[in-house]
């Protein structure tokens, strides 16, 4: 029992600190949560962020150099979230529960976060300690709570010294775990403390903060709790075991016998209440639920059935008590020799044949239990008839899917090369009309033009989705300069741009990124394409600016900007703001769905800000990549 409570005092929020913690070091501006500065995401026992300076805020725990360690301009302090301890230049004086706001530079030494003070300022206000948080010296030895105010209650196993100081090991009272926690007092504490007073065997109550002092990586072998006063280190309970023991047998073995025989009487009434009332439950559920369960013997003898097991094997329940489950149950082999230390052997799938020749598809799992000292053997076996015919309709609609999407992909290819053909020749041919007819032929001739480069851009984009959905565009990593993709998309759309939009571009010419130049090539004329489509007259804008990483580009616009309530919808495909046959704008709603994608498969990111009525400006960021054979995306 003292094990489970000490697994949730470790789990315990820490509500009865953080009600403690005062606002007021934060009414003086922005300070960063202690758990964020002692994060350690990738699990290497080091702050992620060692080496940056933060300023953190809280109580002061400790005062300057009353720790029972070494360091005389040593604190911690403690916030909502966490603590953590702090070495302090010159300063003002502090004391323990005064609020105080401290710059530095995450540290770590021997195991322990900390931080190397640069300045700190006390804020005025009433003093208030932390309520500390009640642990098992299991609990305790880790790194959940380091920095913390704690109290534990545990057994002093061992007293020693050496040059530093003197110690004395604590673990858990029951023993249940080898944790140990330390408590270190320094040579030039060690009037405060008076380790004397202590013997082994004495169970002691330690408040104070938990620390570290490891040696060698990963430190994870050495916690210790660090005291501040001497009423920090009390005896739990008052009174050494010897002493105890002796008032014990001092009080009389008579009278002490009687009530020992008296208690045990009703415990043994209770219990075996108790155990009829458990027995009865269990019967309750075993003949209630559809599942099939057997009691048996380490050697495989049925000892007990429920009604469902009895209906699959179209047996009675006298007739299967006293067999042997290996004989009822196909599979189980030589139950006798099964190891009765495991918890389970696993489930086994097998075909149980009825007394009528029918057979049954069931599921089969044997677990071993504990009660009142005896393993009891519990076979579980269930029906699996519609599951497998569950499984067998999954796989075959995924095969039908496939075949599917296969046929979709080639009739696509097919289009493709059907549709490009004649569009070729429809363009060709009405440019060349264009150039040698007289009006209104040559107005004819670039409509006919332009609408079959629409057609041709339309197929594009869906084939261009196809690829996407079947995870079949490939990279090719080169070095590009930026520069010259932004130019060759604007000559591109040079004819579309009107006398009344300004195109500004902001690009340095030695701005370069490892990439796909295709992919990059098609994200800049989707962008700025959009941008040119929905500005009638205004500014369009095209930045780039290099970054640790790679480069952000980002294309803005004074067009008509978008609704916040198509906001959501607008990385959708085939999604229009405005839809049917009276929409204003003409696409396919694929140019932005497509975008995103494509700026994924870079391992980059795209945002949008936008305000109806005034523009939009759309953000990509793209990192400098390593080379990718073929990558693929996730169809949405």
């Amino acid at each position: 029992m003292l094990g489970i409570a000490g697994v949730l005092l470790a789990l315990a929020p820490l509500e009865s600190t953080a009600r403690s913690i005062a606002a007021d070091t934060l009414q003086l501006g922005r300070a960063e949560s202690i758990t964020d500065v002692r994060r350690d995401a990738d699990g290497d026992m080091r702050p992620d962020r060692e080496g940056d300076t933060v300023t953190v805020a809280g109580r002061a725990t400790a005062a300057r150099g009353r720790l029972t360690v070494p360091m005389t301009n040593l604190i911690v302090l403690q916030d909502r979230t966490a603590g953590i301890h702090a070495l302090l230049p010159d300063g003002p004086t502090l004391q323990r529960g005064d609020s105080v706001r401290v710059r530095g530079v995450i540290d770590q030494a021997y195991g322990l976060t900390q931080l190397q003070g640069l300045d700190y300022r006390v804020v005025d206000g009433s003093s208030q300690v932390p309520m500390p948080v009640p642990l098992t010296v299991t609990a305790a030895a880790a790194e959940r709570y380091e920095g913390q105010l704690v109290r534990v209650r545990a057994c002093l196993v061992t007293k020693g010294s050496n040059e530093g100081g003197d110690y004395v090991y604590l673990v858990d009272r029951e023993g249940e775990t080898s944790a140990r926690l330390v408590a270190f007092v320094a040579n030039r504490h060690l009037g405060r403390f008076q380790l004397d007073r202590f013997e082994e065997g004495d169970e002691v109550e330690v408040t104070g903060v938990l620390g570290q002092h490891d040696f060698d990586a990963p430190y994870t072998s050495y916690y210790q709790i660090e005291p501040r006063t001497q009423d920090d280190l009390v005896l739990s309970g008052g009174m050494s075991p010897v002493v105890r023991m002796a008032l014990y047998v001092l009080a009389g073995g008579g009278l002490i016998a009687v009530v020992a025989v008296f208690m045990l009487r009703t415990a043994v009434r209770r219990r075996t209440q108790e155990l009829a009332e458990s027995r009865a439950r269990f019967q309750r559920l075993a003949e209630v639920t559809t599942e099939g369960i057997a009691l048996h013997e380490a050697d495989g003898e049925i000892i007990d059935v429920n009604a469902a097991l009895a209906d699959m094997v179209g047996m009675g329940r006298e007739d299967l008590i006293g067999r042997n489950v290996a004989r009822v149950l196909p599979g189980k082999g030589a139950v006798g020799t099964q190891d009765t230390d495991s918890d389970a052997d696993g489930a086994t799938e097998a075909e149980l044949v009825h007394e009528n020749g029918q057979t049954t598809l069931v599921e089969i799992e044997d677990r071993t239990a504990t009660a009142e000292g005896e393993v009891v053997h519990v076979c579980a076996v269930r029906d699996i008839t519609k599951r497998k015919e569950w499984e067998t309709e999954i796989l075959r609609a995924k095969e039908e899917a496939e075949q599917m999407s296969k046929l979709k992909s080639n009739l696509l290819s097919n289009m493709s090369h059907e549709f490009r053909t004649p569009i070729t020749s429809i363009t060709g041919y009405a440019e060349l009309i264009m150039k040698e007819a007289d009006e209104p032929h040559q107005t004819f001739a670039s409509q006919i033009c332009e609408s079959g480069k629409r057609l041709s851009e339309t197929l594009q984009l869906v084939l261009d989705m196809s690829q996407i959905e079947a995870g079949t565009i490939s990279v090719s990593v080169q070095e590009v300069t930026v520069a010259d993709v932004i130019q060759e998309v604007l000559n591109w759309h040079d004819q579309k741009i009107g006398d009344a939009i300004t195109v500004d571009v902001d690009v340095p010419e030695t701005c370069t990124l490892r990439t796909d130049r295709s992919l990059l090539y098609r994200i800049l004329n989707n962008l700025i394409q959009n941008a040119i489509k929905f500005t009638d007259e205004g500014r369009v804008g095209v930045e780039t600016t290099p970054t640790d990483s790679g480069i952000r580009m980002v294309v803005q616009d004074t067009g008509v900007g978008i609704a916040p309530e198509f906001r959501p919808d607008l990385f959708e495909p085939f999604k229009q703001e405005s839809e049917g046959w009276t929409r204003e704008f003409e696409g396919t709603g694929l140019g932005l769905t497509l975008t995103k994608h494509m700026v994924q498969l870079l391992e980059g990111s795209i945002e949008v800000e936008s305000t109806k009525g005034e523009g939009s400006v759309f953000t990509v960021d793209l990192p400098d990549i390593e080379e990718m054979p073929t990558s693929r995306v996730e169809a949405s």
